[in-house]
């Protein structure tokens, strides 16, 4: 991604910042200018992404804990202050409600909701307080569609398009933007390991892309950048699909070419 100073002074948090979306956000958003606090609950994968800018700071934890919310907070105020929040992390069951288990269904809600929810309630007092700040919440294109055998990620996937349209209205008032990015299939290693386990499947998937091909993290996080930037000081409550044209054809038809 090119290289600006469009978050020089802001301080953001990001996590699921080890690897893919994630990763690719935290990079981004520290080449802009940002000081970023990056989080992951694989501390070694997170040193990774570290390695590949020292200018960030890693704090590891896993986000389905509040207390790792406020640790979170603490770190970005000690260093500057908090004016953006990533909420990237993310995990994946396949599994349909039938065969899902409750350890499983608990961990997916744990991760992909509650994470969102103990991190913006942790950064309230300051993101009002000092009235403004920018909220970005990684959902996927299963936020608006069911996926076969993958009820809990699709459960979560539409909470998480919930609590930012709820959060965009509730904040909008302390001029604090809140939006959700929907990818579509996109190279992470959680879609490589989708791909492993269910080749067919993952197949498929692609195969009903206009543009042919996954996405690279890359590319959401430019998406995701813009989103948190000013650029988008007029875009709230939004849910952005990025997935090369995959919504716009879902039709059920399989007309031949004329």
């Amino acid at each position: 991604m090119p290289s600006s100073d469009r978050f020089t002074g802001r301080v953001a948090i990001v996590t699921g910042a080890a690897r893919g979306i994630g990763a690719a956000v935290a990079l981004g958003l520290a080449r802009e200018g940002a000081t970023v606090v990056a989080n992951d609950v694989t501390a070694d994968a997170l040193a990774e992404t570290v390695a590949k800018d020292p200018s960030i700071i890693a704090a590891p934890g896993d986000i389905s804990d509040s207390a790792t919310s406020e640790l979170l907070v603490a770190a970005a105020l000690e260093a500057g202050g908090l004016h953006l929040i990533a909420n990237v992390a993310g995990v994946f069951t396949s599994a349909s409600a039938d065969t899902l288990t409750t350890e499983a269904y608990r961990r997916d809600m744990g991760v992909n909701v509650d994470g969102i929810v103990h991190l913006v309630r942790a950064a309230a007092p300051t993101l009002i307080g000092q009235r403004g700040g920018a909220i970005l919440n990684v959902a996927s294109t299963a936020g608006f569609q069911a996926v076969p055998n993958a009820f809990s990620y699709v459960v979560t996937k539409h909470a998480v398009v919930g609590i930012t349209r709820s959060l965009s209205t509730d904040w909008a008032r302390h001029s604090i933007r809140v939006n959700a990015l929907c990818p579509g299939p996109t190279m992470t290693e959680m879609t490589a390991e989708f791909a492993r386990m269910h080749p067919d499947r993952h197949a498929r998937r692609i195969a009903r892309i206009p543009l042919g091909r996954a996405s690279d993290p890359t590319e959401q996080a430019a998406v995701a950048l813009f989103l948190l930037s000013d650029d988008a000081g007029f875009v709230t409550g939004q849910a952005v699909t990025v997935d090369g044209g995959g919504e716009a054809m879902h039709s059920g038809y399989d007309l031949p070419a004329s």
